[in-house]
């Protein structure tokens, strides 16, 4: 196959974006069916490719300089990261109407060019071309980045480029393949897991995922945590890739196991206090978070694994919640808070067990770290059951689309009887890039998942009961489900931690330069830069990449 149709998948969302802001021009409003075919095509365009070879596939088009290569890499790694973008981004382009879809295709074209860079300094920029775009599509919305989400943009995008300068000058190179195995010093790789833990919100206080699907439209923030969510994740697994199978310290994997663990306590704890249907399941893609880097930072087979399933799942979350968030208690929300808990025999039951199955396999640490993961998923359920009695927001508006929401809603109550196929097509294969291990590791093929510690016999117990829980959720579809007469429940507990980055947030708002001090007015440049239009932050972008490699070469 020719290396070059590598780049087809960016070019067909690339194309799609021209077109589709080429149509809104001429007809406002416009534009959202041709986003949503780019989008479909570069999702098949990329599987196509995929499953006619299986083996890695490389695209060098040449040197930029300063160590930056530009190169494209298809492996099973970035295959699975490339479906995590494009099937959430094409179904909500699809179910949902968003304040600008070429923003939505061109940020995702940004984004699955990050998973497909074969290098950690591309891919940076990459990533921060992201940021810059999905910046754009907020200010599109109407809605601006607080500081504290600025700040930790460019947190994350400044350790990316330090660790990737870092590893290419002692190495020579910074791909991800080629890396020698001593280069990975234990301060680069704390960078990259710092950056990593900012990129997807995986903190014990309250997550910016969470906070985007408060503050914003479904709409707008369902794409952008999409395109956002998955990044960190990435960067941890190639890390795996350049380390030589693991990572450079022996701290660095109880430390971050101890770190999802944490946020998936913290999540189900504040999920649990949620004042809102839609604060609870703002939550569950945190939830999710945590216990994907849990079962990632085992650094066993079994492990990442099971983190790609979860990564997979949440993938489903993130194009469900924008369709489910606003709507009365049907039977179709009713079967999307049983998905989102992970009761049986749901995918995010299966992914979830597979998550505590590994931590309870790795060691003694990581095991009571899976008994506290027990523990969040436990209160994560009594969430659930507290969250059919919360009602939508008082100005929320209705779902755009009841079928989105059934098709998905089905999709991941019945995932459950697919988890062996899931873990045999892309989670195993992932997990095998970064990783060597023998077959045996983790077994079942496509109609079941056995590990050491047991297994999930998928299709002849879960298909079963994924059988009710469908007929369920497609006989509440039509009726609704009348509402319990009682107030709104009163939580457990009530986390007082979650809004200190907002407030921290809001006193870096309100600082200022004294009069004395100022040489020009800074207030003036900010509302020029938030009002200006998307070249002139593609101008800006570019002299910043132009500077960086021309001062580091």
């Amino acid at each position: 196959m020719p290396a070059a149709l590598l780049l087809l998948p960016v070019a067909l969302l690339a194309v799609g974006a021209v077109l589709a802001w080429a149509v809104r021009r001429v007809v406002p409003g416009s534009g959202r069916f041709i986003a949503a075919l780019a989008a479909w095509g570069a999702l098949v365009a990329l599987v196509a490719i995929w499953s006619s070879q299986r083996t890695p596939l490389d695209l060098t088009v040449g040197e930029l300089g300063a160590g930056i290569r530009l190169a494209i890499r298809l492996d099973a790694v970035s295959f699975a990261f490339g479906l995590f973008l494009l099937v959430p981004a094409a179904l909500l382009l699809t179910f949902t109407s968003s304040p600008s879809p070429p923003l939505v295709v061109l940020a995702t074209a940004a984004s699955l060019f990050t998973v497909g860079a074969s290098g950690l300094i591309l891919a940076a920029f990459g990533w921060g071309a992201t940021l810059l775009l999905v910046a754009v599509l907020l200010q599109a919305a109407g809605e601006a980045k607080p500081m504290t989400t600025r700040l930790r943009d460019q947190a994350a995008l400044l350790f990316l480029l330090w660790a990737g300068a870092a590893i290419y000058s002692r190495g020579g190179t910074d791909q991800y393949a080629a890396i020698p195995v001593s280069i990975l010093q234990p301060q680069i790789f704390a960078l990259v897991a710092i950056a990593s833990l900012l990129a997807s919100g995986i903190v014990p206080w309250k997550a910016w995922p969470a906070a985007l699907w408060e503050r914003l439209r479904p709409e707008t923030a369902g794409p952008a945590t999409a395109l956002l969510f998955f990044t960190g994740f990435y960067f941890l697994v190639r890390m795996y890739e350049a380390g030589g199978g693991h990572y450079p310290s022996p701290f660095a994997n109880p430390l971050l196991a101890a770190a999802g663990t944490a946020c998936a306590l913290a999540a189900t704890l504040r999920a649990q206090a949620a004042p809102t249907r839609r604060a609870y399941l703002a939550e569950t893609l945190p939830i999710a978070g945590g216990f994907a880097l849990l079962a990632l930072a085992l650094g066993t087979p079994l492990g990442i694994a099971a983190a790609i399933g979860t990564l997979a799942v949440a993938s489903l979350l993130c194009a469900l919640l924008p369709l489910v968030a606003e709507e009365a208690l049907t039977g179709t929300v009713l079967v999307a808070l049983v998905v989102s808990v992970g009761l049986p025999p749901t995918a995010v039951f299966g992914t979830r067990l597979l998550d505590v199955q590994a931590a309870l396999e790795a060691n003694e640490v990581t095991g009571y770290l899976g008994l506290a993961a027990i523990a969040a998923w436990v209160i994560g359920i009594a969430a659930a059951a507290r969250a059919v009695r919360l009602a939508p927001r008082r100005d929320a508006e209705p779902s755009r689309s009841r079928l989105g929401a059934l098709i998905l809603v089905v999709a991941l109550a019945a995932g459950g009887a697919c988890l062996g196929a899931l873990q045999s097509v892309i989670a195993i294969p992932a997990a095998a890039t970064v990783l060597n291990f023998p077959d045996s590791a983790l077994t079942g093929g496509l109609y079941a998942t056995d590990a050491a510690s047991g297994g999930w016999p998928a299709v002849a117990l879960g298909g079963l009961l994924a059988v009710a829980v469908v007929v369920l959720g497609l006989g509440g579809a039509r009726f609704g489900v009348a509402a319990l007469p009682a107030a709104d429940p009163a939580p457990l507990f009530a986390p007082r931690w979650r809004s200190l980055p907002d407030r921290l947030g809001v006193l870096a708002d309100a600082l200022e330069l004294p009069v004395e001090f100022r040489v020009t007015e800074w207030k003036r440049i900010d509302l020029v830069l938030t009002r200006g239009s998307i070249w002139l932050w593609i101008v800006l972008f570019a002299v910043l990449a132009i500077v960086v490699t021309r001062c580091s070469g």
